[in-house]
């Protein structure tokens, strides 16, 4: 221990606040705050910059080179791995052609306003000032910095077109099943029986299936970054779930299995996966997952055939299977609380703004039960 009880190599100055020094090959750092464990956390930081020459007495280091220590030091073993991959795609395409051969002291708060208002879409921009702004936060804990542009920014604000919510009609719903087959109608029946998001239905393993119960345990979710399919943990704690299964999915996933079997006796094996899909129940004809653009894919070449009949039909989007499933279970008296659970949403609210989007259409229908009254 080193003064008045102190961690060695830790003082505390008459201002109150606590100075950490130590030195490196002849040559001496120092840094201050009011919080010893702060202080303690940012030498041990500084310490590993030191000796892995990400700090200088100058301060050199390239936003690139931060980047990397950034994501290998700080976030590989805190976020999930989809979430580094998103990190480094994100990177790679909207940050380091601009400013990565920079030096990150010479970035400067106009800069990287300018790259977020040249930026498009909501979630481009929340990725990429999520990534800014661990970065400089880190180097300017680690004293590699002496400002940190971030606070002086603004993110913009994103204009939101309010859309309408597709729903499909029975009828719609019957077309669909009508003129779609194989893994697609399967698809789509357990999506309009289960209201699973569309990662879940994809990401769907034999474990998951509990036939003995007749229960779908959700465990997590299909995500694809930069074409590379990941089994990810679930959107939410809330999206870790399970719903009961109808007879209707339990004969699909029953025939799904059969059908598993018969292959393996013809084909021997030969479209095996590897470890990580190898129990995935929906696959492509090669074998593999369902990626969301084949799925998306799949339902819009059915509707086009539903259109080729003369039959008006709007081009579909898979989650609009979700929001159809909570339409109907509305329709037929569901209380919100439980297709809150069923849907697997992290608030009320959520499920309420479902509520409020299909009882408008029913408003008149209501109004004429009471008419007698008065």
């Amino acid at each position: 221990m080193g003064s008045k009880g102190l961690p060695k190599g830790i003082t505390q100055r008459p201002d109150g606040r606590y100075m950490a020094r130590f030195q490196y090959k002849g040559e001496k750092y120092c840094l201050y705050d009011h919080d010893i464990e702060k202080v303690q956390e940012r030498m041990s930081d500084l310490k590993y910059e030191v000796r892995h020459g990400a700090y200088t007495k100058e301060r050199n280091i390239t936003v690139n080179a931060w980047f990397r220590i950034w994501i290998d030091e700080y976030k590989r073993n805190s976020v999930k791995e989809t979430t580094i991959f998103r990190y480094i795609s994100a990177y790679k395409k909207h940050i380091e052609k601009i400013y990565g051969e920079k030096r990150l002291k010479d970035i400067r708060p106009e800069h990287i306003q300018k790259l977020y208002n040249n930026l498009k879409g909501t979630e481009t921009v929340a990725i990429v000032s999520t990534i800014l702004s661990g970065m400089f936060k880190q180097a300017y804990n680690n004293q590699i910095i002496n400002k940190n542009p971030i606070p002086l920014t603004t993110i913009p604000k994103a204009r939101v077109e309010k859309t309408e919510r597709r729903v499909l009609t029975l009828y719609e719903q019957e077309l669909l099943m009508k003129y779609s087959s194989g893994t697609l109608r399967k698809l789509i029946e357990v999506s309009l029986s289960t209201g699973l998001r569309t990662g879940e239905l994809r990401a769907l393993e034999w474990k998951d299936i509990d036939f003995e119960n007749k229960i779908i345990h959700v465990t997590g979710t299909l995500t694809e970054v930069t074409g590379k399919l990941f089994k990810d943990t679930p959107k939410t704690k809330s999206s870790k779930r399970d719903i009961p299964m109808l007879e209707n999915v339990e004969r699909i996933f029953i025939e799904i299995k059969d059908e598993e079997k018969r292959k393996k006796l013809i084909k021997n094996d030969e479209n095996k996966m590897g470890d990580d899909f190898e129990d995935i129940v929906f696959k492509s004809r090669r074998g593999t997952p369902v990626s969301n653009s084949s799925y998306s894919r799949m339902l819009n070449r059915t509707v086009d055939k539903i259109n080729s009949f003369g039959i008006e039909f709007e081009h579909v989007h898979p989650h609009t299977l979700r929001h159809t499933f909570a339409t109907r279970c509305i329709e037929n008296g569901m209380p919100p609380q439980v297709l809150k659970t069923i849907l697997g949403h992290s608030s009320l609210s959520m499920t309420m703004d479902l509520y409020a989007h299909v009882l408008p259409n029913t408003k008149a229908e209501e109004m004429q039960k009471i008419a007698g009254l008065f």
